[in-house]
């Protein structure tokens, strides 16, 4: 954030030099104010449009992660309607599970252990799902285990859910074009004041600021286990307490 408030303030001091060379219009007219109006207002629809994709993304992370939570506890407390020989083995590997997804969730800035975590999760997967027909084998009868394996059917596909909305960013593309239109506004804005022969300093440091905080905000919010906005973990951590205490 700091790297890119520096660069558009020194965007904005190329073009008050550039300003200042040319010099004042003899009619006191400034042919380029329209360019500045443009770019001014590209830029702001560039960061509404980025803002409202990267709320979007924290809110479909949220949500997905409250989905596979949920998904996860009914899958345990639907272990009970399995038989005494198989229902430890599968709580036990749920225990290990969910710990494996919230250090998936956890883990964003961290690619290998990110990684890691969901090779041992689809391990676990593997495992919950023979132990499942391994029991359903031994009672094709029962109208009760097959409420269990559909449970574990959700909470496998959930985290493939998870998996999706957690890896998708917004596309490098808008984030290039919305800091090539900040330097350009920027510069804009500077040729203004050097034509002008008004340096303002205050005004550039100023808007440098907003539109790096801005920036800032935009990047957290697409990446939320990175910064200071963060995915909250609770759901997960939550059902996590509630199969240790049982």
């Amino acid at each position: 954030m700091l790297v890119s408030a520096a660069l558009i303030f020194a965007m904005s001091e190329v073009g008050f030099q550039l300003g200042r060379r040319k010099g004042p219009s003899p009619d006191g007219s400034d042919p380029s104010s329209l360019l500045q109006t443009t770019a001014f207002t590209l830029l702001a629809l560039l960061l509404a449009f980025s803002f409202s994709l990267a709320l979007g993304r924290y809110d479909a992370r949220r949500a997905a992660l409250l989905r596979e939570a949920n998904a996860i506890s009914t899958t345990y407390l639907r272990t009970d309607l399995l038989d005494d020989t198989t229902a430890p083995a599968v709580r036990l590997n749920l225990r290990a599970y969910i710990a494996e997804r919230i250090a998936y969730a956890h883990a964003e800035a961290q690619p290998d252990q990110r990684r890691l975590a969901d090779q041992r999760s689809t391990e676990i997967q593997g495992t919950l799902w023979k132990l499942a027909m391994q029991n359903a084998n031994r009672d094709r009868h029962s109208t009760m285990i097959p409420l269990f394996i559909a449970a574990l059917n959700d909470t496998i596909n959930l985290s493939s859910e998870e998996r999706a909305v957690l890896s998708t960013h917004i596309p490098d593309i808008v984030i290039v074009w919305l800091l090539l239109i900040a330097f350009i506004a920027s510069a804009m804005m500077g040729y203004g004041f050097g034509r002008q022969g008004k340096r303002a300093v205050i005004f550039k440091v100023v808007f440098a600021i907003m539109v790096a905080l801005v920036f800032g905000l935009v990047l957290d919010l697409d990446r939320p286990q990175r910064g200071i906005i963060r995915v909250n973990l609770a759901p997960l951590q939550t059902v996590q307490r509630s199969m240790e205490a049982r």
